[in-house]
């Protein structure tokens, strides 16, 4: 059997994520639900951080998330997002 990964977040994440609209929050957790249930996906481009680890970084519709899989932990590492603004 397939252990599912959880998504977790950082703190600039949730301090993004608790000045959004319900609605807003709502379409987030769809997505972070979305990319644990595929960890591995990749994004439109990788982003290296300050350690030199890579992120995907993706689009879904309005929003950039980047994220990366940490595998031993079995979670999905979301590390940043942004509204796009049309």
């Amino acid at each position: 059997m397939i252990t599912p990964y959880v998504f977790a977040a950082d703190d600039l994440v949730v301090d993004f994520f608790s000045r959004c609209s319900k609605r807003e929050r709502e379409d987030l957790l769809r997505l972070f639900r979305l990319l644990a249930d595929s960890p591995h996906q990749r994004g439109e481009w990788v982003q290296k951080g300050r350690s030199g680890r890579e992120f995907q970084v993706k689009r879904f519709g309005r929003w950039l998330v980047t994220f990366w899989p940490d595998d031993p932990a079995l979670e999905l590492r979301v590390v940043d997002i942004k509204r796009i603004v049309p």
